[in-house]
């Protein structure tokens, strides 16, 4: 929990406060942020602090961690966001390394005197051109705007997300399902 003394707090009414807190069992430390004083509690039961709010000089209590975490919940960005683009990365490292330890043509014999009648598609591409495949070839623009639109949503995604509650189930609920229909429909036969 933070303390935040209101601007202009001379330092004998910031002792005083500190005196008042360890007085009720909690030990503080002190933080400057914009010319105003705070001060963090390190240890000790943090509700005992909440009588020093009326101070004259103590602005606000602000909760740091307890009960507003569980109330709220964590917000997607930048909490779960950084968690899922962790994942993302250590899962896109295992691929990496597996496609190096694994490539494709082992045990095949090398004829250096002609090259492949067809060379295939990367892996990387199949996904968009299947999901572009999908679509008539005078509409092919459509399936790569779609695509193109697809990855700039979950590229905004953590600036869209700002809600809390029900609605916010909801709504992720809605985007996981678009999502995995989305995947779903552009790697139809990206393995095959």
């Amino acid at each position: 929990m933070i303390v935040v003394l209101r601007l202009g707090a001379t330092p004998p009414e910031v002792e005083e406060v500190e005196r008042e807190l360890a007085r009720r069992g909690l030990e503080t430390r002190k933080v400057e942020s914009g010319g105003r004083m705070l001060l963090h509690i390190i240890a000790g039961p943090t509700r005992r602090a909440r009588p020093v709010v009326k101070l004259e000089q103590v602005e606000a209590l602000v909760p740091t961690s307890g009960p507003r975490v569980r109330r709220e919940g964590r917000r997607f960005y930048p909490y779960h966001f950084v968690n899922w683009s962790a994942f993302s990365v250590a899962l896109l490292g295992v691929l990496v390394f597996l496609a190096g330890m694994f490539p494709t043509g082992i045990g095949q014999e090398i004829d250096p005197r002609s090259a492949p009648a067809e060379l295939p598609t990367p892996w990387y591409l199949r996904a968009p051109l299947m999901f572009v495949a999908l679509f008539p070839e005078s509409l092919a623009w459509l399936g790569w705007s779609i695509f193109a639109l697809g990855g700039v949503f979950l590229f905004a995604l953590p600036f869209i997300d700002r809600s809390t509650g029900a609605n916010a189930r909801v709504f992720r609920v809605i985007v996981a399902l678009l999502l995995a229909i989305f995947l779903l429909a552009s790697l139809k036969g990206a393995f095959a």
